[in-house]
């Protein structure tokens, strides 16, 4: 009988608990979406949630797996060329429960379709192995991410959106537009772009009397390893760049706090980072997104838009917001339709977890 009680609790725990595999560091946008993916898993999925940083695996984590109902692997761009070992470094044969992407999305460069992609043969045989189990299904953040999986014989997988598109507070919430910008916010590109000095300029002539703010996603200094000390001095540049035209630097480096402060006041975000796109129509506040790479694509297309590119030129991507501004939103007003549509879909995916 003690041995039954002892079996059984056991297995309570198991059932009870889910592990989200999340990696946020320095890119606030990471951070977003651990924060949204355990949210939505606390409320509709009936188990404990406990988070494990992709980066920090011990041996010891491997017994935590085998005791879950499944692991997720949540957040971010993660099916690029070599997903295993550089994204995820699991030995998954180590692992006996479903291990279950979570709104993964494709990182590929801009221009570059699915059918040209072509993930590594260790990462091709982790994906494959993964999705093997046929009794689950992944999710995915967008249809181009759903393409690069059929090519390479996945297709147990659904387009959900990001985690990070919903705020369940705001489903039920409606964009208003308005033609008054108080609080302006710029996302800087991960990369220089020759864009960024006239667009700033353009955004100060027509928001003169805006408060505007030029904000680092992932901090003042380049995490990209071959080019580091160029971008970072190329990000210290354009801060210089932005003061003479009334912006206020700010770092959300490993700052979620500081992020969703700022973010919160913007009455109108244009940029290039996904996430501070996400964030904004999330709250229901006008956003355009300029796409440095296929997760911008795939983003925008996902919500229903058609994307601005980083290679497009300035004069085109201020004429997006006079168009945004002539139609009165139509643009925001159609990706949160499309968000909110695609809600259940999520829903459905977590109700099979």
């Amino acid at each position: 009988m003690v041995h039954y009680l002892i079996l059984e609790r056991i297995t309570v725990y198991a059932e009870a608990m889910i592990v989200t595999l999340t990696g946020a560091f320095k890119n606030a946008g990471d951070y977003l979406i651990g924060d949204r993916a355990r949210k939505l898993v606390r409320a509709h999925v009936d188990a404990e949630v406990i988070d494990i940083n992709r980066k920090e695996i011990t041996d010891s984590h491997y017994e935590t797996f085998n005791k879950a109902r499944a692991v997720l692997l949540t957040g971010g761009p993660a099916y690029q060329k070599m997903m295993y070992p550089k994204i995820y470094d699991l030995d998954v044969a180590r692992i006996e429960v479903p291990i279950i992407p979570f709104g993964l999305g494709w990182k590929g460069h801009l221009g570059q379709t699915p059918q040209e992609f072509e993930f590594s043969t260790p990462a091709t045989q982790f994906i494959q192995h993964i999705h093997s189990d046929k009794s689950h299904y992944s999710s995915a953040r967008d249809f181009l991410t759903l393409e690069v999986l059929k090519k390479h014989g996945v297709e147990n997988v659904a387009m959900t959106g990001c985690p990070a598109w919903y705020d369940e507070a705001m489903i039920d919430q409606d964009y208003e537009f308005s033609n008054e910008v108080k609080t302006l916010v710029f996302s800087m590109p991960a990369a220089p772009n020759n864009q960024v000095k006239d667009v700033i300029a353009g955004l100060a002539k027509r928001f003169s009397r805006a408060k505007k703010y030029l904000t680092f996603q992932a901090g003042y200094r380049s995490t990209n390893a071959q080019r580091e000390a160029e971008i970072t001095k190329w990000f210290r540049s354009s801060m210089f760049t932005g003061f003479r035209y009334g912006f206020r630097p700010v770092s959300f480096e490993s700052d979620f706090g500081k992020f969703t402060e700022v973010m919160s006041q913007s009455d109108f975000h244009i940029g290039y980072r996904v996430h501070s796109h996400i964030f904004s129509l999330s709250q229901r506040k006008s956003s355009i997104l300029i796409a440095e790479d296929s997760r911008g694509i795939g983003q925008t297309q996902a919500m229903g838009g058609e994307a601005l590119k980083s290679s497009d030129s300035s004069a085109s991507i201020l004429s997006k917001v006079d168009d945004l501004f002539d139609s009165k939103g139509q643009a925001v007003e159609q990706s949160i339709s499309t968000m909110r549509k695609t809600y259940p879909t999520m829903l459905d995916f977590l109700g099979q977890i």
